[in-house]
C-alpha cells in the first residue's frame, strides 16, 4: 500500500483585481521575483504568485517521498480552481515545468500560458548537443551534491545560469536561501528530466507563448525552439541582452510585453 502524500502549509503572493494571472517561479527562488511584475499588472489583473514547495514560506518536501510534479499541482491548483474562462499562467523555468503539468492535467481553466525559458529537460533530448550539455550541468551539480559539497554545487548551479561570479558576488543571506534549495533542486531536475510533458499538448486551444533570452545557456534555448515546433498555437520571442534571470533583469520589458500580450486575448476583456 503507499504512503498517502503528505499535507503541506503553502503561501501565496495575491494583488489586484480582474482576469487572473498565476506566476509560478523557478528553481532557488520565491514568489518575491514577481512583486516587479506584480506592481506593474496588478491595476488590470488579478496576480496570483504562489511560494512553490520548499521556497518562500511554503513548506519543505519531506526527505522520505519522491517529489512528482502532482505533488505541485495539489498546491497550485486549488488557486485558480472555478475561475469563469481560467486563468493566464505566466511561469520561469522549473515553473514552467509546473506549468506545462498544470495545462496536461486540465482540471483547472487556462487562457494563456507563457513560458520564459522553460527547464523541460526531457524535451531537450531530441536536441544531441542540448542534451549533453544538460547532462554535463546536471552531473557537475550531482558529483558535488554527493561529496556534500553544498557550496560547490550551488556556485556550479547558480554561475551556469547566471554568469561566473555571481555565486560569489551574493550576500551570505542569499547565499543561505540556495544552500537550502539544493537538496530540492536535485528532486526538480529528475521530475523535468523523465516528464515527456508536451506530448499531449499538440492539441490545446489556449495560445503558448516560449520566451528566451539570447545570453541563455542553449539547453534552454533549444527547448523553447522545439516546444514552438511541436505546438501549432505556439509562439517564440528572443529578449536581446538577457540571460535565464530575465524576468529579474528585465522586469519592464517582460511586464510591458505581458500588458500588451495578455490583453490581446478577447477572453481577457
Amino acid at each position: 500500500m503507499s504512503m498517502p502524500r503528505p499535507i503541506l502549509r503553502n503561501a501565496v503572493l495575491a494583488a489586484g483585481l480582474g482576469t487572473t494571472v498565476l506566476l509560478l517561479h523557478g528553481s532557488a527562488s520565491s514568489s518575491a521575483m514577481w512583486t516587479p511584475v506584480i506592481n506593474a499588472l496588478k491595476a488590470r489583473f488579478r496576480l496570483l504568485a504562489p511560494d512553490l514547495i520548499g521556497y518562500g514560506r511554503t513548506d519543505s518536501w519531506p526527505k522520505e517521498y519522491e517529489l512528482h510534479l502532482a505533488d505541485e499541482l495539489r498546491l497550485v491548483e486549488p488557486l485558480v480552481e472555478h475561475l469563469p474562462g481560467g486563468a493566464h499562467v505566466v511561469a520561469h523555468s522549473y515553473g514552467g515545468v509546473v506549468a506545462l503539468a498544470l495545462a496536461r492535467a486540465g482540471r483547472v481553466g487556462v487562457r494563456s500560458l507563457t513560458l520564459i525559458e522553460p527547464v523541460a529537460f526531457h524535451i531537450a533530448r531530441a536536441d544531441p548537443q542540448a542534451w549533453a550539455e544538460v547532462e554535463r550541468f546536471s552531473g557537475g551539480f550531482g558529483e558535488r551534491m554527493a561529496k556534500r559539497e553544498i557550496d560547490d554545487a550551488m556556485r556550479h548551479f547558480v554561475d551556469y545560469w547566471s554568469s561566473a561570479g555571481t555565486w560569489e558576488a551574493m550576500d551570505e543571506s542569499t547565499r543561505a536561501h540556495m544552500r537550502r534549495a539544493a537538496l530540492k533542486i536535485m528532486q526538480e531536475f529528475d521530475a523535468a528530466s523523465a516528464d515527456p510533458l508536451v506530448d499531449t499538448l499538440r492539441h490545446v486551444a489556449f495560445p503558448v507563448r516560449l520566451i528566451a533570452g539570447d545570453m541563455s545557456p542553449l539547453p534552454v534555448r533549444r527547448i523553447v525552439g522545439l516546444i514552438a515546433e511541436r505546438l501549432p498555437n505556439a509562439s517564440l520571442e528572443v529578449f536581446a541582452g538577457a540571460n535565464h534571470l530575465l524576468p529579474s533583469t528585465h522586469h519592464r520589458m517582460l511586464s510591458a510585453w505581458l500588458l500588451e500580450k495578455l490583453d490581446a486575448d478577447p477572453a481577457s476583456t
